[in-house]
């Protein structure tokens, strides 16, 4: 997967993260927290990251990010925790902890974050990393404590046993917006995680069904089976135009007039995005074949 980052249509990105993976053993230094970088880290929360998505009980994208909403995973109910600066929140994490949550899925006391809702999330550029976490650590504290789920080591070892995640190690470079194809991939598998809903994970003997939907999503007590996005033309997305696709990612209708269900689809952060980045995410859906194919 590195590869794909490091080298796009025979140009050689970051060279030097290749040859420094093999020895980096730390989280890369935080950038310097710039007004600048603070205003991109909001565009990607509030955008199409969808961090309040799951981070609020509104599910709005301003809502402050203090937790408290019903998800659920194959491990069962949990409530999302409170990511503000609060001592209920992570008001005693440093911002290295932050970046190396992002890497290694861990936090400061070694707990795995849940994978089911952040997959693609260690593979987020340097760049917005660092103003995620800049603009998360310039936001107010709310004291909202949030019921800490524990797993026990059977669960985590049987019913987890696919969860494990190798730590990123050394830069992580950004996507050339100019490589749409590319780009497009870097925000729908990383920035916003559709694969989260829309593909099936692999099990012990069955292969990962990527944005064929088919996975049953529960929030707040309700569920919904995630459609398929894929190019095919009898159950994706192969008979929208282009035009119909980026209509539905700003108002949530789809191609005959149906108002998606803003609980279970962030809609209300997708239009919050520029349209550059609309155009790059449809125009790497409409590469993604079906399964059948």
């Amino acid at each position: 997967m590195l590869i794909r980052y490091l080298i796009i249509n025979g140009v050689v990105l970051g060279l030097g993260a290749l040859i420094a993976c093999g020895s980096v053993s730390t989280t890369p230094p935080p950038l310097p927290a710039t007004a600048e970088l603070a205003r991109h880290g909001q565009r990607i929360v509030e955008g199409l990251g969808a961090c309040g998505h799951c981070h609020n009980v509104s599910g709005e994208p301003t809502a402050p990010l203090a937790g408290g909403r019903l998800l659920q995973d194959k491990f069962g109910p949990v409530s999302s925790p409170n990511i503000t600066l609060a001592a209920s929140g992570i008001g005693s994490w440093s911002e290295g902890d932050l970046l190396h949550l992002f890497r290694a899925y861990r936090r400061p006391n070694g707990e795995m974050i849940a994978p089911a809702f952040h997959s693609g999330i260690e593979w987020i550029s340097d760049n917005d990393v660092g103003a995620i976490t800049t603009y998360i650590r310039s936001l107010p504290a709310v004291d909202n404590l949030v019921e800490h789920r524990e797993l026990s080591f059977i669960d985590r070892n049987t019913t987890g046993f696919f969860d494990s995640k190798a730590e990123v190690r050394g830069l992580v470079p950004q996507i050339p917006r100019n490589f749409k194809v590319e780009y497009g991939q870097y925000l729908v598998d990383q920035v916003a995680r559709c694969g989260s809903c829309h593909s099936l994970p692999e099990g012990i003997v069955t292969s990962e069904r990527y944005m064929a939907g088919g996975q049953e999503i529960f929030f707040d007590g309700a569920s919904k089976i995630a459609p398929d996005i894929t190019s095919s033309t009898e159950s994706g997305l192969g008979g929208w135009s282009a035009d119909e696709m980026k209509n539905f990612l700003m108002t949530g209708r789809t191609r005959d007039g149906r108002q998606v269900d803003s609980r279970f689809c962030p809609v209300r952060f997708y239009r919050r995005a520029t349209p550059e980045e609309i155009d790059a995410v449809v125009t790497y859906l409409r590469t993604v074949p079906s399964i059948s194919d």
